[in-house]
């Protein structure tokens, strides 16, 4: 967005001010306030304010329903819909805005988790990566994993939660990513202890937990 652009700027805050007073509008009415090529980053601007404040404690079902039917549609113009929500790209974002690496992120959540040694490290590594590229299933993230990421990045847990949620199509790719991912990786378990021969590596299953264990402790 440049300091010149008026009509950018017109349509971003004509959407922040509805949104303060409770009038918000579906989100393509601000959309196609701006050129075709500007809707993309518009969209991101108001995903980032959606994250930021989710639903209302005390918004009706109905409210609660447009919410998420309007993070859908953000993850719908950005391209981002996952199993993960719109989570990963908020990664990414808020790497890129505090010029963290991923690297660092797995430092830190090694520390956080006391994984020292390369097998774990390496699944870390994988697990991070497939995260933030949106292959992996919201649901399935542990709350101390997520716990760790808000320390992190410095934000509320809560904003980090909700928008792991995933919307609208992911919803199906979620069922489907779980469906096909459950298999393989029974296989790939078997394969480890076959003839208890080879014993799993610890750290390699608490970061397959941390990542596919499910939200509870």
């Amino acid at each position: 967005m440049t300091p010149c652009d008026h009509g950018f700027d017109r349509a971003f805050w004509e959407a922040v001010d509805d949104m303060n007073a409770g009038t918000a509008k579906p989100i393509e009415t601000y959309l196609k306030l701006v050129p075709t090529h500007q809707q993309d980053e518009l969209a991101g601007m108001l995903a980032d304010v959606l994250m930021a404040r989710g639903p209302a404690p005390t918004a009706s079902a109905t409210e609660s329903e447009g919410y998420a039917r309007t993070l859908a549609i953000v993850d719908d113009v950005l391209g981002t819909a996952t199993p993960a929500g719109i989570l990963p790209t908020a990664l990414k974002t808020m790497r890129d805005a505090r010029g963290i690496e991923r690297r660092q992120i797995v430092e830190q959540l090694a520390a956080d988790f006391d994984i020292t040694g390369a097998a774990g490290r390496k699944a870390l590594e994988r697990n991070y990566h497939y995260l933030e590229t949106g292959k992996l299933i919201g649901t399935k993230l542990k709350k101390s994993l997520m716990d760790s990421l808000a320390r992190i990045f410095d934000i509320d847990v809560r904003d980090l939660l909700a928008s792991a949620t995933p919307t609208g199509e992911a919803e199906r790719l979620s069922a489907v990513s779980a469906m096909g991912r459950g298999s393989g990786h029974a296989t790939s378990t078997r394969a480890m202890v076959a003839d208890d021969l080879i014993l799993p590596d610890p750290e390699v299953e608490l970061v397959e937990r941390l990542f596919h264990g499910g939200p509870d402790d």
